[in-house]
């Protein structure tokens, strides 16, 4: 997970907490700033205690620090319209824990694959580099022709110790820089992440991720006051996958014509790369809650079935990765042994 979003999350949680208490905003801040042990952490306090005390309120000092989204900054502000920060920091606290866990499942599930995948390249490095040349000098000795199998792990072991995986490594750094520069690009983030979406498993974890998400905060922002458009332009912004960012968009310019949230949710059938975004059941539940008038309390039951949902793809996500990870390590180690060794038992028929 990433250290400023820890860092808010501590930072929320620990305000949210004073203010239920019942000390006020400034008095909470001052507390907090002397108790932090970070210090870019405390300097940021200082500063919010600073903005407060010349007047600012307290949503534009954060706006100020740039060091909080407009997710962030909306719901604070309209829970000093409404009276209630202190309900609403409660709410944004569990929000950036929940963005935490998940951030937190996707890398611990990622971690085991990762360091197999490291651990692999290590190995093979070694063979390549060290034993393969061994059985070469063997075979030149023996005169015999190779197998086109061993031939090919031969040339690639020469490649390698003559510079070749240097010059791979060097290339691939060549090519970052450009390639990072492309993906900044808005309609390749947008086919990057579309794509992402339509992946087997992976895409499905990511999307239903995003729906959690987008209900969630959607939720959120309705229960602390903030009107459909403002809110739905929040949730376009704070979306981490652009795809489902500018679906919000369209649905938003749906509704500032009259729609209701479920057409408008509705009319992306029409558009085919954004017809997948938001799934008929989560459009049927939008209509029910529009149609109840608890749109908020609906939309929040959503984001907790589709967090469950989450959980159980992620350990289906677990449980295949090892498995398929064991099939290609098995086939790697295996072809090189079978490589290496398969003209000592051509050798051995002949005799």
């Amino acid at each position: 997970m990433s250290s400023a979003l820890r860092q808010r999350c501590h930072f929320t949680r620990q305000l949210a907490t004073l203010m239920a208490a019942g000390l006020p905003l400034l008095e909470s801040l001052t507390s907090m700033a002397k108790s932090e042990p970070s210090g870019d952490m405390r300097q940021l306090i200082v500063r919010l205690c600073v903005s407060l005390e010349q007047g600012c309120s307290f949503h534009l000092a954060l706006r100020q620090s740039n060091d909080f989204d407009t997710l962030y900054c909306e719901l604070v502000a309209a829970a000093e319209m409404a009276g209630n920060l202190d309900q609403v920091l409660e709410r944004l606290a569990l929000l950036l824990e929940k963005r935490q866990a998940l951030q937190s499942q996707i890398r611990t599930a990622l971690t085991y694959p990762c360091a197999v995948l490291l651990i692999t390249m290590v190995v093979v490095t070694v063979i390549m580099v060290w034993v393969v040349p061994v059985f070469e000098g063997i075979f030149s000795s023996l005169g015999a022709d190779l197998p086109a199998l061993t031939l090919s792990v031969v040339q690639m072991s020469r490649g390698i110790t003559n510079g070749g995986a240097a010059w791979v490594l060097l290339a691939i750094s060549g090519l970052y820089v450009p390639v990072r520069l492309l993906m900044a690009k808005p309609d390749l983030q947008l086919w990057r992440d579309t794509t992402v979406l339509r992946l087997p498993l992976l895409g499905e974890m990511v999307h239903q991720s995003q729906l959690a998400l987008w209900t969630l905060t959607l939720s959120d922002l309705l229960k602390a006051g903030v009107p459909m458009l403002d809110a739905l332009e929040v949730v376009a912004a704070s979306s981490t996958n652009r795809c489902v960012g500018m679906s919000t968009i369209v649905v938003r310019a749906k509704i500032s014509h009259g729609a209701s949230l479920a057409a408008a949710m509705e009319s992306l059938s029409t558009h085919p790369s954004q017809a997948h975004v938001f799934p008929t059941m989560l459009i049927q539940l939008v209509d029910v809650g529009e149609q109840s008038g608890a749109l908020d309390t609906l939309l929040a039951k959503v984001a907790q079935q589709l967090n469950a949902q989450v959980d159980n793809l992620l350990r289906q996500f677990t449980q295949l990765l090892e498995p398929a990870m064991m099939v290609v390590l098995g086939l790697l180690m295996g072809g090189l042994v079978v490589a290496l060794y398969l003209p000592v038992f051509q050798l051995g028929q002949v005799l």
